[in-house]
C-alpha cells in the first residue's frame, strides 16, 4: 500500500512544531513569571515603603517636639533615622518595575503618586532636615558670657532658612500636583503627607518671619527702644486686659536691658498726641483713650494702643520709642515654664503656676484697700513682679522653647507686637503678631469683645462661651453668633478694690459686674438682629476698619448668666469664618458649625 505524501509531510514537520510550541509556551510563562514577579515586587516594596513612611510620619511629630523642647541630641537621632527610612522608601519605589507600572494608563496613577510621595519625602528628610538641625544648634551659641544675644548665628541662618523654605514649598507643590489616586491607601498617604508637609512649610515660614522680625528689633542696625505694657484681664479691655504696669526696654546689637518700670500712676494726666481717625473717635472718643492709660487699649486693634503708648511716653519724657509690646499673665506663664521661676524682693516666688493668679487676684488680697497708700503699695508690688520676671526672661531658658512659647502667646493674642518701622510691621502683620483687627482677604469675620465698665476687677470670675452657626456659604447666608457670659463672682469675701463700681450704677451689689459687649462682623455683612436673653434690642452699626460693629450694655449680677445673639447675612465665601478671640482671664470656649463646608 502506498503512503499519502501530505501525511508524510505532516509527520515530518510535527517534531519542529512541537518544539516551537513548547518554546512559545516557555516564553509565555517566562513573561507571565516576570510580570507576576514585577507585580509582586511592586506590591511588596510598596507595602514596605508605606510602612516606613508611616513610621516617618510619627517620628516627624516626635522630631518637632524634641526641637521645640531644645532636646537636640534626641532630635538629631530621630532626624537621622527618618532620613534613612525615607531614603529606603524612595529607593524601593524607584526601580524599573515601578517605572513601567507608573506609566500604565489608569492603573499607573497610584504608582505615580506613591513615587512622588517617596521622592519628596526623601528631599524633605535628606536635604531640608539636616539644614534645620544645623540651625537648631544656634541656641548653643546665641548667648554670650556678658548676657548679650549674639546675632551673628541668626544673621548667617537667614539664607539657609530661605533655601529650606524654598525646597519645602517645592516639595509641597509637587505632592499637591500629584493625582489624588483611586487607590485608598495611596490617597490616604497623600493626604497625610500633605498635612505633615504643610505644617513643616508653615513652621519654616514662621521661623523665617520671626528671624526677620527679631534681628532688626534686637538692634541689628543700631539701638531701639520699646514700650512694654503688662495687661491684666481681671478688668477686660479690647486688646485683652487693662494696662497697669509697664516697662521701657532698649536693644542694641543684641544687648537688651530694661531702662524703666512704672505703673499707670506715672502716666496720669499725660496725653498722647495721636490722630487715630474719625471711626476711632466715633467709637471710643467718649472714653478718652489718648489721655487715659487705663482706656488706651479699649479697641481690639493693638496698633491703636501701641501708638497711644508711644505718644504718652514721648509726651512725658521726650523720648521716642521704636515700637510697643503687650503681654498678659498667661503669656508670662508660658515663658516662665521655660525659664523657671523669678524671685521678687520680699521672698515672693513667681512661677508659671502662680503668675496669673498672683497678678489678677492675689495682688488685691495682699493690698485689699482703696486708700491712696494701699494703691501705691500694690502698684509698687506689681512693678517688682514685672521687673523680676523681665530680668529672668533675659538670663535663662532654651531659645527654641522660648520661641515656641512666644509663638503660642502670639497665636492666642496674649503677646502682641507693633513696630514703627513699616517693613517690620508688614512682617508682624504677616506673622499675625500685630494684633490687627479684621479678616484676611476672602474670609468672613465674627467675634465678641468685652470692655469692663465698672472699674473693678471682677472679670477674673467671668466665664464665656461662643457658638457660630451658618446656614450655607452662598451670598446672603445667614449666620448667628451667640455669646454666653457667666459671672461666677461670690457675693461676699472679695476685696473692695475688686468689687468697686465706679460707673455709679444704682442698686449694684458686691459681685455685680457690667460689660460693654461689642460684636464684630465683616464690613460687607448685614447685621439684621441683636437679641439679649431672647429679647430684641435696638442697635446702631458703626464701622471699625474692615469690620462692622454693634455694642450692647450688659449688666451681669453675681451668679447670673446672659446670652447675646447677633444674626447677620454674610457675603459668599469659600473659606471658613475667621474668629476674633479676645484673650481673657478664663479662655473662651468656641463651638462652630456650617462654615466647615466653605472650602
Amino acid at each position: 500500500m502506498s503512503s499519502d505524501p501530505a501525511d508524510a509531510a505532516s509527520t515530518a514537520t510535527e517534531p519542529g512544531s512541537d518544539h516551537r510550541a513548547r518554546l512559545y509556551m516557555l516564553l509565555f510563562w517566562c513573561v507571565v513569571a516576570v510580570v507576576l514577579g514585577a507585580v509582586l515586587w511592586v506590591v511588596v516594596s510598596g507595602l514596605v515603603a508605606r510602612a516606613r513612611l508611616n513610621d516617618v510620619r510619627g517620628e516627624i511629630t516626635q522630631l518637632r517636639t524634641a526641637v521645640s523642647h531644645g532636646d537636640l541630641p534626641r532630635a538629631r537621632r530621630i532626624s537621622q533615622h527618618v532620613a534613612d527610612q525615607t531614603a529606603s522608601a524612595h529607593e524601593l519605589t524607584s526601580g524599573p518595575a515601578w517605572w513601567v507600572g507608573a506609566n500604565l494608563p489608569l492603573l499607573g496613577t497610584p504608582l505615580r503618586t506613591a513615587r512622588t510621595i517617596t521622592a519628596q519625602a526623601d528631599v524633605l528628610t535628606n536635604q531640608i532636615l539636616p539644614r534645620l538641625m544645623q540651625l537648631s544648634a544656634v541656641n548653643d551659641h546665641i548667648r554670650t558670657a556678658d548676657e548679650r544675644l549674639d546675632l551673628t548665628p541668626l544673621i548667617s541662618a537667614q539664607p539657609k532658612l530661605v533655601e529650606a523654605g524654598r525646597r519645602a514649598s517645592s516639595a509641597l507643590r509637587a505632592i499637591r500636583a500629584s493625582d489624588p489616586s483611586w487607590a485608598s491607601p495611596v490617597s490616604s498617604a497623600r493626604r497625610s503627607t500633605l498635612h505633615q508637609l504643610t505644617k513643616v512649610v508653615g513652621d519654616l515660614s514662621g521661623v523665617n518671619r520671626a528671624v526677620g522680625i527679631l534681628l532688626p528689633m534686637l538692634g541689628q542696625h543700631g539701638s531701639k527702644r520699646y514700650f512694654i505694657g503688662f495687661l491684666n484681664e481681671a478688668e477686660s479691655r479690647g486688646v485683652g486686659g487693662v494696662p497697669g504696669a509697664f516697662a521701657i526696654a532698649s536693644a542694641d546689637h543684641g544687648r537688651v536691658r530694661f531702662e524703666h518700670f512704672g505703673s499707670d500712676l506715672d502716666l496720669m494726666h499725660v496725653r498722647a498726641r495721636v490722630n487715630l481717625g474719625a471711626e476711632y473717635k466715633a467709637l471710643y472718643g467718649q472714653d478718652d483713650p489718648a489721655g487715659t492709660f487705663a482706656n488706651s487699649d479699649i479697641s481690639p486693634d493693638f496698633r491703636n494702643a501701641a501708638r497711644i503708648w508711644a505718644g504718652m511716653w514721648q509726651a512725658k519724657t521726650g523720648q521716642r520709642v521704636d515700637g510697643a509690646l503687650a503681654i498678659d499673665p498667661i503669656a508670662l506663664s508660658y515663658l516662665l515654664a521655660v525659664t523657671g521661676p523669678a524671685q521678687v524682693p520680699g521672698g515672693v516666688r513667681v512661677s508659671a503656676a502662680n503668675v496669673a493668679t498672683l497678678t489678677q487676684a492675689g495682688q488685691y488680697r495682699r493690698f485689699p484697700g482703696t486708700s491712696p497708700a494701699q494703691v501705691v503699695a500694690r502698684k509698687a508690688f506689681l512693678d517688682s513682679i514685672a521687673a523680676a520676671v523681665s530680668e529672668r526672661l533675659l538670663r535663662a531658658g532654651s531659645a527654641p522653647r522660648l520661641v515656641t512659647a512666644l509663638s503660642r502667646s502670639a497665636r492666642e493674642r496674649r503677646l502682641l507686637v507693633y513696630s514703627a518701622d513699616p517693613a517690620i510691621e508688614r512682617n508682624l502683620l504677616s506673622a499675625q503678631w500685630a494684633g490687627a483687627l479684621g479678616p484676611a482677604a476672602g474670609r468672613t469675620y465674627t467675634g465678641y469683645v468685652v470692655n469692663n465698665a465698672t472699674g473693678g476687677k471682677l472679670d477674673y470670675y467671668l466665664r464665656s462661651s461662643m457658638t457660630y452657626r451658618r446656614t450655607d456659604c452662598a451670598d446672603g447666608g445667614v449666620a448667628t453668633t451667640t455669646l454666653t457670659l457667666t459671672n461666677t463672682a461670690p457675693r461676699t469675701g472679695l476685696p473692695p478694690y475688686v468689687t468697686i463700681r465706679s460707673d455709679g450704677f444704682a442698686g449694684a451689689r458686691p459681685g455685680d459686674n457690667r460689660e460693654l459687649v461689642t460684636y464684630y462682623a465683616s464690613a460687607n455683612a448685614t447685621i439684621e438682629r441683636v437679641m439679649l436673653e431672647g429679647q430684641i434690642v435696638p442697635f446702631a452699626v458703626l464701622p471699625e476698619g474692615s469690620t462692622s460693629t454693634v455694642t450692647v450694655d450688659v449688666e451681669l449680677p453675681a451668679g447670673s448668666r446672659r446670652r447675646l445673639a447677633v444674626t447677620v447675612r454674610e457675603p459668599a465665601t469659600s473659606r471658613p469664618v475667621q474668629v476674633l478671640r479676645q484673650p481673657r482671664a478664663n479662655p473662651q470656649a468656641l463651638t462652630r458649625s456650617g462654615d466647615h463646608h466653605c472650602r
